[in-house]
C-alpha cells in the first residue's frame, strides 16, 4: 500500500497520518557524519528559552527586545474621497462581485518586525544613503598619488608641453657629469650648492622631539591621537568590494498594492471654433496607435460653445452637470510610442448632406445672417441628433519635442483648395521635430531615468512597436518614456481641420490617414480642410490634481469648490493588459457602433435614409425599465436613459465611430439587456404649416442583446439582425438571433447591425474556468444550487472547477489573484458541507494553490520575480491581501491553551496548522508542486502564525507554550522531508533543490521571531546533520556545501543574530551567572578574546560551539571552506563571514565600544582560523619597482614571511592557495576583528601566541597593508569608466535588480551562468548611482569611499602592530618582534598612504627607533630609503614627520655609538637610488626637509657640544650637492636616449664606489625593463653582476669570467674599489638570476647558458640543489626554445643616426648607431625622432635628410636641426663569418655595421650595369651591442668600393644564396619556393640574371676580351645559379598538386630557354696564342671595369 493510500484510509484523521508518517520518517535515514574533520561533529545547541532566562538581564543593551513583532492593519490608500461602490444593494449581488468589492475596499493586516531594518536581508535604499552620507560626513584622506604633479617636474608633462627652446639654455651632458664627479662631490661645503640651501627655508619642527619621556606616556600619546577622527563604519566603505550577487540572504520586501499608472498627461483645452461661428460644436479627444491599430483610450467629450450658441439647444438639453462641463482630461499612456496621436473629431447638429454644410466654412460666404438662421432652426428642431463635421491630429512626438504651431507651408495647394492653405499637422514641423527628438535621444545617450517603475510594471512593449524613424534609437520606448516625464508644457494650434468624409468614418480610415499623416510627404491626398481653431495645452500631470474625477465619475482626493469645472480622468485601453490584480472597483462597458445596413429595409412610409439608433440599457421590458446608466457626454445631465448615435444624411448603410459609455449594475441578471431601437430622422428643410410637419423621428426596427448570462457578462463582436416591429413578451431572455415564430426581421433575419462590446469590469473574470469556480462556490457556500447541476452531483462540479481552475488564463488569474486565493484559503480550512456531510476538499484545495502559485510565479517566464523566484504577486498577497479565515473566539476563550471546543470546532481550522498537515501528507505531483512554490508556503504559514498569536492572544504567552505540540511535530517532519528532497535531488534540478534551501531558509529565519528559538535551533541542527552525512559520503559535494552555506548566511542574517549567540555578559567571559547588567564597568581583561574554555583562544572549541550557536557554525564553515580545494567554496564562506560583519557594522544598535567588544568576543576564533590559513593567503605578484626592496630582505624577511607554496607542496599539503579575492576578504575580517576588539582583550590573546604564530601575525598585518592599498583618484575611475561604458542606464537597471523586474533577471540569470569574477569597483561605481538615485546628497565618487577604507584599514593594523609591539617588548621574543614589526612599518610606508596616516606610522617609526636601540643598526638601509623618500614628498606635514624621523634615527645612533657612519653610507646610497627611480620625486620638497633636518641639528641643546651637529651638516650638504647634480637628469625624462647617457655617465661617475654604481645600473636596467629592451636590462645586471664577481674575485678570475663568457663590455667593472666587502655571493646569484631572466625575455637563449655557466659552480660550491635544479629547468627551456625557433629568430634592428645644428648643442656633428626594437621599419624611427624633436624644436625646425651621402654642413641653415637616419646591418669579415655561424652569434656581442651607397663615375646614384657601383661604409662603434645603452658612439668609418663586375657577382650570389635557402627548408614552403624561382627565371624577370651574364660573359664568349679572374669568378656563380634553378625546378615538382602542373611546365620552359641562351656564355674561353697578354689584359680592365683604380679613388 503507497503511503497515499495509508491517508486515505485514515479517513482525514490528522493524528493518524502524523503517526504513519513519523514511522516513515524514521527510516532509512542517512549514516551519521564520519567525517574526519572535527569541526563536523553535531554540537547540540542550547536550550535558547531556558538558558537565555539565565544568562541575559532584561537591561543588557544586546537582550532579545520583549516584542519586535506587531500586528497592524494598515488602510488601503485611494484617490478617491471615498471607495468607488456600486449604487445597488450588493446583497442581491453575485457572491463573486460581493468578494471583489471586499477586497478593494478592506485595509491590509501586515506584520510589522519593529527591528526587521536592522537584518542583512533587507535592502532598504533610505538606510543606504543615510549609511553613505554619514560615511561621506567623515574628514577626507588626502594621498600623495591624488595630488596634482608637481610644475617644476619635467617628467610629469604630457610630451606636447615640451618646451621648445634651444639647449643653449640648458646644461650639457658633459657638464652634468663633470659637476657629478667624485672628486667634487667630497668637498660640498662651499659649493654653490651649499648656499642654496643656506637660503631655503625648511618646514615646521615637532615640538616634542627632543622631550624626554617614558616609552609609556609616549606611546598612550600616540594611541590618543590615532583614534581621533576615526571612522567607525569600517566596512560601509568595503561594500562595493563586496559581491553582489553571493549576498543570497537578500530578500526584496513586498510591495503595497497600488493603482497602475503610465505616463501621465495633462491636456487643457483652450479654445475651439471655426472661421465661422454660427452654431454649436461637439468635440471629443482620445488617442490612438498608428501602427498598432489600436484605440488607446476612452473619448474624452468637451465643448468650448459660448453661452449665447448653447441657447441654441435649450429646448433639448434640460441641464448640464457640472462633471460634463469639463475642458481637461488627464490621459495615461502606458506604452510610449513615436506612433501614438491625440485624434480630436468635432460634430455639429445634424443639419443635413455634410459637403452643403460645410461649403459655407470654407468659402468665405457672404450670407452669413441665412447660414446662421438656417443653423438656428436645425437646433431647434434637431438639436439631440449630431453628425460628423471635421477631425485633426497631433503626434504624440510634436508634444514631446516642442514643435509648438503646426502650421503647413503652402506647399500642398496642388492637392488643396487655394484658400486652405493650411492644415491640420505641418509635415516639416513633424519631420523636423522627429529629427529633433533623434539627436535629442542621440545626445542624452541612455542616461535618462525612467518613471518609477511604471513600465516594469505595465504591459510589455508590443514587438516592432516602433516607427522607422525611430529605429536608429535601440531605446526609442525608454527615451520617449522619459521625456514624457520631462517635457516642458506646450500649447498647440491647430489651424484647420479635415473635413469628416461621409464614407470615411470607420477607424480603418483613420489609421491610413495617421498613417500618411506620420510620413514626411504630402498631406493626405483628396481631404477637404476647413479653417478654424483648435488650441489645446498640453503638459505633464502634477502629483496633485484638484477637482479631479476618475472615469466612474467619483472624485479625486483633495477635491476643492464644488462649482469648478472638473479635470477628468480618461480611462486607458492598453495594448495588453497589465497581469497585475485590480485595485479598485470598475464596472464599465463601452459599446462601439460599427455598422448599420437598412437597404433592405422597406415601408409604406418610405425608406430609411437618416439613421440614428436610440440605446438603452434596460433592467425590465417596459420602457420604464430603462437605467440611467448612459454617460452623458458635454453640457448635458451626467447620467442618461438612452443615446443616440450620430447621423449621417441620405445614408441607408452608415458606418460610424460612435463610443457609448454605460455603467453595469453590480446587481446584473438575465433581466439586463442592451435595447437598440433603429429611427429615420426627418432633415425637412423648407418651412411648411405645421400641421404639414413630419414627425421628425420614424421607428424602423429593434435589436436587443442580453448582458448576462448564467452569471456571465457578454463581451465581444455581434452583428445582429433587426426587427421590424416591436419585440414580442420576454423577448430580453433570448438573444436576436433566434428567430420567434410569428415576428417579421429586416431582409429575412439577416445579420445588418454590427456592434462591439469592450467591458472593463473588475468584478467580472471573463474567464470560463475562474466563473465556473466562483459559481461552484456559491451554490455549495450559500446554497443556491442550480438545477441544471442538482445537489448529488454539486460536491463533483466542486472539485472539478477546483481542478480546472489553475488553466484559467494566467493573466486574468493574476488581476483577480487576492480574491481566488482567499476562496481557496476558505475552502481549504472550512470546507463546505452539503446535506450535513463536510467535503473532504483540502488536498484538492492545497493542489490547486500550489499549482496556481507555479502559473503566477512562471508568468512572462518569471519576469516578475526576484532572485529566489518570488513572484512579487504572490510575496504582496500574502504580506498585504490575504486574509486567512479563523475560528469565531468568545472573549473568555482569548488566552493558551485554546479551549478544546475551539481546537476540535469542525467549521474552521488553523491555517498553518492545515498547510503543514497537507504538505506532510501530500505525495506524487501536489508534492511536486508545493516543493517548487515552497517560499509561498512557507510564507503564507509564517503570516498565519503571526495572526494566530494575535487572535489567540498567545503572543503574550512564553515561547515554549505558543503552539500545540502536534504542530511542531508537523513541522519538524517538513523540515527533515525538504532537506531529503535537497539531498535526494541536488544534482538532477538545481534550480529547484536551490530555491527549497532558500526557502526553508527564510522560513526558519523567520520561526525565529515567532517560535521557542530551542525548537528551531533544533530545526536548524536537523538540517545540519542530514546535509553533513550526505557530504561526508561523497566525494565532491560542492553544490551540497554552497547549499549549507547559503542557508546559514540567510539564517544568519536575522536582526537579533547576536542576542540569538548569546553574547559573553559585559561583567566577564560569561559563565551561569554572567548576566551583567550596564553598571559593570569594564576592566581592561574584561573582554577577552581567548574562549571559555582551556582550549586556546584561537580554538573553535565545543563550548564556544554550543553556546554561541549560529556563529560557531558559521565559523566552522569558514574554517571547513578554507580546508577545502574549492576556490569557489573559499570564496562563499569568506564572503559569508565578510557580509555578516557588514552587517554588525550597519547595525546601529552596536555602535558602543562595550557592545562592539561584545561583538567581537563571538568572532574571536576567528583570529586562530586567519593565522592557520596565512601561508595559503594570495600575496599578489611581485612588488613594483616602486616597492623598495630590503638588503635584509633576502635571508631574514622572506624567512619571516612564509612564501606562497609551490604546486607540489600545495598537493602534498592538499590545500591550494586562496585567490586573490577571498584573501582580500579574509584579511578585512581580520582587520574588523582587529578594529573591533578591546584593547585588553587583543593584548591578552597576542601575549598567548607562541613566536611562530606572532610572526604570521605580523605577515598577515603586512598583507592587510598590501591588500588594501589605495590605487589612486586616476586609475579607480578608469576602471569605473570603463566599466559604466558597458551599461546603457545604470541607474534603471540598479532599480530593476532592486524590484526584481523587467529584464534585469535575465541578465542575472546570463551572469550566473558566466560565473566570471569582474573587478569590484564597477559594483562601487552602479551603487554609487543607486545611492545618488535613493539618497538626498550626491555621493563621492569610487575613489573617495575608497581613499577612507585604505586609511582606516591603515589605521587599525598601525593600532594592532602598536598593540603587539607593546605586549611583547617585555616577553622574550620582544627584540625580534619589534624588528619584525619596523619591516612591517617600513613596507607599509612605501605604499600610498594618506597624509594623516603617514604622520601616526611616523611617530611609531620614532617610537619603534627608541625601543631598539642598537637591534636597529641591521635595518638602517630600509629606514633611510622609507624615509628619504618621504622626504621628498610633496605633502608637508609627512614630510615634517619623515625628517623628524630620519633625524631622530641619526640621533639614536649617534647617542649609541659617538658615530654614524652606516647611516651616512645608508641615507647617500638611498638618496642615488630615489633620484634615479622615484617618479613622485620633488627636489624643492627634498630641499626643504634636507633644511628641517639642519635646523634640528642646530636646535638639539643636548648634543650642542659635541661633534653630531658639525657631521649631521657635512652629510646634508653632501646630499645637497648629490641632489643638485642628479636631479638634472629629469630635464631629459622624455628622451629616452637622452636620459640613460646621462644615468650611464652618473654610473661611470660612482665607479670607485661600487654600492652607488651598483644601484645605478639597477636604475638604468628599471628604465630598460619599463621600455622593453630586455637585452640591455640583463647587460646592465650582467654588469652589476662583473661589479659584484670583481669584488669577490669570484673563481678568480672576476669580471673577466664574465667578459669571456657573456659579453665583451664586461671588463668595465674591473677596476672596482676593493675596500667595499659586504657584498655577498648572494647578491651575485640574485643579480645573474635576474639577467638570465632578463636576457630569456629578450630571445638572448646563448647568452642564458652563457649567464648559468657562471652561476651553476656558485650554486656547486653551496650545495644549493633546489636552485640547481631551477637553472637547469631554465637551461632545458632555453635549448628547447634555440630548437624550436631555429630559423624563425628575429633581434634588433640598427640604424646609423647623425645629428646637425646647433640647436642638438653637444650633439651637433655626432654620430651614432641606434639599436631599435626588432623588425622596426626605416620609416617608424623617421617618425619617432621627427616628432620628439618636432615638439622639442618645432616641427618646421626639423629636417630629416633621408639619403645616406655625406653631408656638407656649410650648405645647412644654422637656425635647423638636421638628422640623417640610414638603415645598417651587421658587418663581419669572411673569416668572422666563419666562426659566427648561427643568426643569434652574427647578432650578439657585434661593433661593426654596414651601409651601402650606389654611384657611377659620371656622378649620378644609378646608372648601367656595366657602370654601376657601389660604395660600402663600414662603421665601428665604441662597445659592443648589446650594452649598457641603446644608442653607442660611432668611433671609426671606413669605405670599400666595389667596381660593376664585382657588383654584379655579390647580386647573383645573393640570388644563389636565396634559392638555396628556399630549397633547403624544411619542412618545405611551396609558395616562398615558388616566388624565388619565379624571380630567378620567370618571364616578366629573366632580363635581370641574364643580362649580367650578356654585358660581362659576353665580350669573353666572344673573344673579343680575354677571361679575368673576376669574368671566371662569375661565370662559375653562373653556373651554380643554373645548377640551384634546377634543384629548385626539381623540387616544386614534388610539391605542387594537379592544378599548377600547367604552371610547372610554364616554369619548366621558361628554364630551358633561360639555360640555352646561357650556355655559351659560360663555356670556358678557348686560349687564344694570337693575342698579346699584355694588351688582353689592358683592353678587358677597361671593357669590365670602366674605369681605373685612381679615378675609384677619387669618386669615393
Amino acid at each position: 500500500m503507497t503511503l497515499g493510500r495509508k491517508y486515505q484510509h485514515s479517513s482525514g484523521n490528522a493524528g493518524d497520518a502524523r503517526k504513519v508518517y513519523a514511522n516513515q520518517s524514521k527510516v532509512g535515514t542517512l549514516s551519521g557524519c564520519s567525517s574526519s574533520i572535527s569541526l563536523c561533529d553535531m554540537i547540540e545547541p542550547p536550550d535558547y528559552e531556558e538558558v537565555y532566562e539565565r544568562l541575559v538581564g532584561e537591561r543588557d543593551p544586546l537582550a532579545y527586545p520583549a516584542s519586535d513583532i506587531e500586528l497592524c492593519i494598515v488602510p488601503k490608500k485611494i484617490r478617491t474621497l471615498t471607495h468607488v461602490l456600486p449604487d445597488e444593494d450588493l446583497t442581491k449581488a453575485p457572491m463573486f462581485v460581493r468578494d471583489c468589492i471586499r477586497c478593494y475596499t478592506q485595509d491590509y493586516t501586515v506584520v510589522e518586525y519593529k527591528y526587521r531594518m536592522y537584518s542583512a536581508s533587507v535592502f532598504n535604499r533610505d538606510r543606504i544613503s543615510e549609511r553613505l552620507e554619514k560615511l561621506q560626513a567623515a574628514p577626507r584622506h588626502q594621498y600623495e598619488i591624488d595630488a596634482d604633479p608637481p610644475t617644476v617636474s619635467t617628467e610629469e608633462l604630457v610630451p606636447n608641453q615640451f618646451e621648445s627652446q634651444p639647449s643653449s639654455g640648458r646644461q650639457s651632458v658633459a657638464s652634468i657629469s663633470s659637476s657629478s664627479s667624485c672628486n667634487e662631490t667630497l668637498t660640498p661645503r662651499g659649493s654653490w650648492a651649499s648656499l642654496d640651501l643656506r637660503s631655503s627655508s625648511s618646514d615646521p619642527l615637532l615640538p616634542d622631539l627632543f622631550e624626554r619621556k617614558p616609552m609609556e606616556q609616549v606611546d598612550a600619546i600616540n594611541e590618543a591621537r590615532r583614534l581621533e577622527n576615526r571612522q567607525p563604519d569600517l566596512l560601509g566603505l568595503y561594500i562595493p568590494y563586496l559581491d553582489e550577487e553571493e549576498a543570497v540572504e537578500r530578500r526584496l520586501p513586498a510591495e503595497m498594492p497600488c493603482e497602475l499608472m503610465g505616463h501621465r498627461i495633462l491636456v487643457n483645452c483652450h479654445q475651439l471654433k471655426l472661421e465661422l461661428d454660427v452654431e454649436p460644436l461637439f468635440a471629443s479627444m482620445a488617442l490612438f496607435d498608428a501602427k498598432e491599430k489600436k484605440k488607446l483610450s476612452e473619448n474624452f467629450y468637451f465643448n468650448l460653445n459660448s453661452e449665447c450658441t448653447k441657447q441654441m439647444l435649450s429646448a433639448h438639453i434640460p441641464h448640464a452637470d457640472i462633471s460634463t462641463l469639463s475642458r481637461s482630461a488627464i490621459f495615461d499612456i502606458l506604452n510610449p510610442s513615436p506612433d501614438v496621436f491625440l485624434v480630436v473629431r468635432v460634430e455639429k447638429v445634424l443639419q443635413g448632406d455634410v459637403n452643403e454644410c460645410v461649403e459655407p466654412y470654407i468659402k468665405d460666404d457672404k450670407n452669413r445672417e441665412k447660414v446662421r438662421a438656417s443653423a438656428q432652426a436645425a437646433c431647434s428642431r434637431l438639436g439631440k441628433y449630431r453628425m460628423p463635421l471635421a477631425w485633426s491630429a497631433v503626434s504624440l512626438l510634436n508634444i514631446l519635442s516642442g514643435s509648438n504651431s503646426l502650421e503647413r507651408e503652402q506647399a500642398d495647394n496642388n492637392s488643396l483648395s487655394t484658400n486652405s492653405s493650411t492644415n491640420s499637422l505641418d509635415r516639416k514641423a513633424s519631420s523636423s521635430s522627429l529629427e529633433q527628438l533623434r539627436r535629442r535621444a542621440g545626445e542624452v545617450g541612455g542616461s535618462l531615468t525612467r518613471k518609477g517603475s511604471v513600465e516594469r510594471r505595465g504591459p510589455p512593449p508590443a514587438a516592432g512597436a516602433f516607427t522607422p524613424h525611430a529605429a536608429h534609437s535601440p531605446h526609442a520606448h525608454d527615451d520617449l518614456s522619459a521625456q514624457l516625464l520631462t517635457f516642458k508644457p506646450i500649447v498647440i494650434t491647430v489651424t484647420s481641420f479635415f473635413k469628416q468624409e461621409p464614407d470615411k468614418l470607420r477607424d480603418e480610415d483613420l489609421y491610413k490617414f495617421l498613417a500618411e499623416i506620420k510620413r514626411p510627404s504630402s498631406a493626405p491626398k483628396k481631404l477637404k480642410c476647413i479653417p478654424g481653431t483648435l488650441k489645446i495645452e498640453v503638459s505633464p500631470c502634477p502629483e496633485e490634481i484638484k477637482n479631479g474625477l476618475t472615469p466612474e465619475l467619483a472624485k479625486l482626493n483633495p477635491y476643492g469648490d464644488e462649482n469648478v469645472r472638473p479635470c477628468k480622468e480618461v480611462l486607458s485601453f492598453p495594448l495588453s493588459w497589465a497581469a497585475a490584480p485590480h485595485y479598485q472597483y470598475r464596472n464599465l462597458l463601452y459599446l462601439a457602433v460599427r455598422e448599420i445596413n437598412l437597404a433592405a429595409y422597406t415601408s409604406r412610409a418610405g425608406s430609411a435614409r437618416n439613421i440614428t439608433v436610440r440605446i438603452q440599457l434596460m433592467s425590465g421590458e417596459d420602457q420604464a425599465a430603462a437605467l440611467p446608466a448612459i454617460f452623458g457626454r458635454s453640457s448635458c445631465p451626467e447620467f442618461t436613459t438612452e443615446a443616440y448615435t450620430t447621423v449621417l444624411y441620405h445614408n441607408k448603410n452608415p458606418s460610424l465611430y460612435d463610443e457609448i459609455k454605460l455603467k453595469l449594475p453590480a446587481d446584473l441578471g438575465d433581466h439586463h439587456h442592451l435595447l437598440f431601437t433603429f429611427m429615420h430622422v426627418s432633415c425637412q428643410r423648407k418651412p411648411v404649416a405645421p400641421e404639414h410637419e413630419k414627425n421628425v423621428e420614424t421607428t424602423v426596427g429593434y435589436s436587443w442583446l442580453p448582458l448576462c448570462r448564467n452569471g456571465k457578462l457578454t463581451c465581444g463582436e455581434f452583428n445582429l439582425p433587426v426587427m421590424q416591429e416591436e419585440p414580442p413578451p420576454n423577448y430580453s431572455f433570448i438573444f436576436p438571433d433566434v428567430q420567434l415564430p410569428g415576428t417579421r426581421w429586416i431582409d429575412n433575419h439577416k445579420p445588418i447591425f454590427s456592434i462591439a462590446l469592450d467591458a472593463h469590469t473588475t468584478v467580472h473574470p471573463l474567464d470560463g474556468y475562474i466563473e465556473r469556480f466562483s459559481m461552484a462556490c456559491e451554490a455549495v457556500l450559500e446554497g443556491n444550487i442550480p438545477p441544471r447541476i442538482g445537489l448529488t452531483n454539486m460536491e463533483a462540479e466542486l472539485r472539478t472547477s477546483i481542478s480546472e481552475l489553475p488553466t484559467a488564463n494566467v493573466e486574468v488569474l493574476a488581476r483577480y489573484l487576492p480574491v481566488v486565493l482567499d476562496k481557496l484559503l476558505r475552502l481549504l480550512v472550512a470546507p463546505p458541507a452539503l446535506a450535513g456531510h463536510t467535503l473532504n476538499i483540502a488536498q484538492d484545495v492545497f493542489t490547486c494553490l500550489a499549482h496556481i502559485f507555479t502559473e503566477i510565479t512562471n508568468m512572462n517566464e518569471g519576469a516578475g520575480c526576484d532572485r529566489h523566484g518570488r513572484s512579487a504577486l504572490l510575496s504582496t498577497y500574502i504580506q498585504y491581501q490575504c486574509t486567512a479565515p479563523r475560528p469565531s473566539l468568545a472573549d473568555r476563550d482569548i488566552g493558551l491553551p485554546l479551549p478544546p471546543s475551539v481546537m476540535s470546532d469542525g467549521s474552521c481550522k488553523i491555517l498553518h496548522e492545515e498547510l503543514a498537515l497537507q504538505w506532510v501528507v501530500a505525495s506524487g505531483a501536489t508534492r511536486d508542486l508545493a516543493m517548487h512554490n515552497s517560499w509561498a508556503l512557507f510564507e503564507l504559514m509564517v503570516k498565519s502564525m503571526v495572526e494566530y498569536l494575535y487572535w489567540s492572544g498567545a503572543h503574550e504567552a512564553p515561547r515554549k507554550a505558543r503552539f500545540p505540540d502536534q504542530f511542531t511535530d508537523d513541522l519538524t517532519t517538513l523540515v527533515n522531508n525538504i532537506t531529503a528532497e535537497i539531498i535526494s535531488k541536488y544534482g538532477k534540478n538545481s534550480r529547484l533543490t536551490q530555491s527549497l534551501n532558500n526557502s526553508l531558509a527564510f522560513f526558519l529565519f523567520d520561526l525565529l521571531s515567532i517560535m521557542d528559538r530551542g525548537y528551531v535551533f533544533n530545526l536548524i541542527r536537523s538540517y545540519y546533520k542530514q546535509m553533513c552525512a550526505k557530504i561526508a559520503s561523497l566525494p565532491d559535494a560542492v553544490p551540497l556545501v554552497q547549499y549549507k552555506l547559503a542557508f546559514l548566511r540567510i539564517i544568519c542574517s536575522h536582526e537579533h543574530y547576536v542576542s540569538l549567540n548569546l553574547p559573553v555578559a559585559a561583567g566577564g567571559v560569561g559563565g551561569a551567572g554572567g548576566a551583567g547588567s550596564g553598571s559593570v564597568s569594564p576592566a581592561p581583561s574584561s573582554h577577552s578574546l581567548a574562549s571559555h574554555s582551556s582550549a586556546p583562544h584561537h580554538q573553535l572549541s565545543h563550548e564556544f560551539r554550543s553556546r554561541h550557536y549560529l556563529a560557531g557554525l558559521l565559523l566552522t564553515e569558514l574554517a571547513n571552506a578554507l580546508e577545502l580545494q574549492s576556490p569557489a567554496l573559499q570564496a562563499s564562506a569568506a564572503g559569508a563571514a565578510l557580509a555578516q560583519l557588514a552587517a554588525h557594522d550597519a547595525d546601529p544598535r552596536l555602535g558602543g565600544a562595550e557592545a562592539r567588544a561584545r561583538l567581537a568576543a563571538l568572532y574571536a576564533p576567528l583570529l586562530g582560523l586567519l593565522l592557520d590559513a596565512q601561508p595559503h593567503l594570495h600575496r599578489g605578484p611581485a612588488p613594483h619597482h616602486d616597492i623598495l626592496q630590503f638588503d635584509s630582505e633576502i635571508s631574514q624577511f622572506e624567512n619571516f614571511y612564509s612564501t606562497p607554496p609551490t604546486k607540489a607542496e600545495v598537493k602534498q599539503a592538499g590545500r591550494a592557495p586562496l585567490n586573490s579575492e577571498t584573501s582580500r576578504n579574509l584579511v578585512m575580517c581580520l582587520v574588523w576583528l582587529l578594529k573591533s576588539t578591546e584593547r585588553g582583550a587583543l593584548a591578552a590573546a597576542v601575549a598567548e601566541l607562541p613566536p611562530r604564530r606572532l610572526r604570521a601575525l605580523l605577515a598577515l598585518l603586512d598583507l592587510g597593508f598590501r591588500c588594501h592599498e589605495y590605487k589612486g583618484r586616476k586609475e579607480i575611475m578608469k576602471c569605473a569608466q570603463q566599466n559604466v561604458r558597458k551599461t546603457t542606464d545604470i541607474k534603471s537597471k540598479l532599480e530593476d535588480v532592486i524590484l526584481g523586474q523587467g529584464s534585469a533577471r535575465n541578465d542575472f540569470i546570463m551572469r550566473r551562468k558566466g560565473g566570471c569574477r569582474r573587478e569590484r569597483w564597477r559594483k562601487e561605481w552602479v551603487r554609487g548611482g543607486a545611492r545618488e538615485a535613493g539618497g538626498g546628497a550626491a555621493p563621492r565618487p569610487p575613489a573617495d569611499l575608497a581613499a577612507a577604507l585604505a586609511a582606516e584599514v591603515a589605521l587599525t593594523l598601525l593600532h594592532a602592530l602598536e598593540t603587539i609591539v607593546q605586549t611583547c617588548s617585555s616577553l622574550e621574543c620582544g627584540q625580534s618582534v619589534c624588528s619584525a614589526a619596523l619591516q612591517v612599518l617600513l613596507r607599509a610606508l612605501q605604499r600610498n598612504q594618506s597624509t594623516t596616516v603617514l604622520q601616526h606610522m611616523f611617530a611609531s617609526v620614532r617610537a619603534l627607533i627608541l625601543k631598539l636601540g642598537w637591534s636597529c643598526c641591521g635595518e638602517e638601509s630600509g629606514t633611510c630609503r622609507v624615509l628619504l623618500r618621504h622626504c621628498a614628498a610633496p605633502a608637508a606635514p609627512p614630510r615634517a614627520h619623515a625628517a623628524a624621523a630620519l633625524y631622530a634615527l641619526m640621533r639614536q645612533h649617534y647617542q649609541l655609538g659617538n658615530n654614524f657612519s652606516r647611516v651616512k653610507m645608508q641615507v647617500t646610497m638611498s638618496l642615488s637610488s630615489l633620484v634615479g627611480t622615484s617618479t613622485t620625486f620633488s627636489e624643492e620638497s627634498l630641499r626643504r626637509a634636507l633644511k628641517t633636518i639642519l635646523v634640528y641639528a642646530e636646535h638639539d641643546t643636548d648634543l650642542q657640544d659635541t661633534s653630531f651637529p658639525e657631521q649631521v651638516k657635512d652629510l646634508v650638504f653632501n646630499l645637497h650637492m648629490i641632489l643638485s647634480d642628479t636631479v638634472k637628469m629629469k630635464e631629459f625624462q622624455e628622451d629616452p636616449e637622452m636620459l640613460l647617457d646621462l644615468m650611464y655617465r652618473i654610473a661611470r661617475g660612482y665607479q670607485h664606489s661600487p654600492d652607488l654604481r651598483l644601484t645605478w645600473l639597477n636604475n638604468m636596467a628599471q628604465k630598460h625593463m619599463e621600455r622593453s629592451n630586455h637585452a640591455e636590462a640583463g647587460m646592465c645586471l650582467v654588469h652589476g653582476a662583473a661589479l659584484v664577481a670583481e669584488q669577490l674575485g669570484a673563481g678568480g678570475r672576476g669580471a673577466a669570467l664574465l667578459q669571456r663568457r657573456v659579453t665583451h663590455n664586461a671588463l668595465d667593472e674591473s677596476c672596482a674599489d676593493t675596500l667595499h666587502h659586504h657584498l655577498t655571493h648572494l647578491e651575485l646569484q640574485a643579480l645573474l638570476e635576474h639577467a638570465a631572466s632578463e636576457l630569456m625575455t629578450a630571445g638572448m637563449y646563448e647568452a642564458v647558458n652563457e649567464v648559468y655557466k657562471v652561476l651553476i659552480p656558485i650554486a656547486e660550491e653551496h650545495r644549493d640543489y633546489k636552485k640547481l635544479a631551477n637553472i637547469h629547468n631554465k637551461l632545458n627551456e632555453a635549448f628547447t626554445r634555440i630548437d624550436q625557433l631555429h630559423g624563425k629568430r628575429v633581434f634588433g634592428t640598427y640604424f646609423r643616426v647623425s645629428f646637425y645644428g646647433s640647436r642638438f648643442g653637444d650633439l651637433d656633428g655626432e654620430e651614432f648607431v641606434y639599436k631599435e626594437h626588432a623588425l622596426t621599419k626605416l620609416p617608424e624611427i623617421f617618425s619617432r625622432l621627427e616628432n620628439f624633436y618636432g615638439q622639442r624644436f618645432g616641427p618646421e625646425n626639423v629636417v630629416i635628410i633621408k639619403d645616406s651621402n655625406t653631408v656638407d654642413t656649410s650648405t645647412l641653415d644654422p637656425g635647423k636641426a638636421y638628422i640623417q637616419i640610414t638603415y645598417v646591418e651587421p658587418y663581419f669579415e669572411p673569416h668572422e663569418l666563419r666562426k659566427r655561424a648561427t643568426h643569434y652569434e652574427r647578432n650578439y656581442n657585434i661593433k661593426r655595421f654596414m651601409f651601402a651607397t650606389p654611384f657611377t663615375a659620371g656622378g649620378r646614384a644609378h646608372g648601367s650595369l656595366a657602370e654601376q657601383c657601389k660604395r660600402k661604409t663600414v662603421l665601428t662603434t665604441a662597445q659592443h651591442f648589446p650594452y649598457l645603452k641603446t644608442r653607442l658612439h660611432v668611433v671609426q668609418r671606413a669605405h670599400l668600393v666595389l667596381s660593376p663586375l664585382e657588383v654584379a657577382i655579390e647580386d647573383i650570389q645573393k640570388k644563389i644564396n636565396e634559392l638555396a635557402a628556399a630549397t633547403n627548408q624544411e619542412p618545405a614552403d611551396p609558395k616562398m619556393l615558388q616566388m624565388v624561382v619565379q624571380g630567378c627565371i620567370g618571364t616578366t624577370v629573366n632580363q635581370g640574371p641574364l643580362e649580367l651574364a650578356q654585358v660581362f660573359l659576353g665580350p669573353v664568349a666572344d673573344g673579343t676580351q680575354p677571361p679575368t679572374r673576376l669574368t671566371n669568378k662569375l661565370r662559375l656563380a653562373f653556373k651554380d645559379f643554373s645548377k640551384k634553378c634546377h634543384d629548385a625546378l626539381k623540387k616544386n615538382k614534388n610539391l605542387i598538386g594537379s592544378d599548377q602542373r600547367e604552371y610547372q611546365r610554364e616554369l619548366e620552359r621558361n628554364f630551358a630557354r633561360f639555360t640555352e641562351r646561357l650556355a655559351p656564355l659560360v663555356q670556358p674561353a678557348p686560349a687564344s696564342a694570337s693575342a698579346s697578354a699584355s694588351a688582353a689584359a689592358s683592353h678587358a680592365a677597361q671593357l669590365t671595369n670602366g674605369l681605373s683604380k685612381h679615378d675609384y679613388k677619387c669618386q669615393a
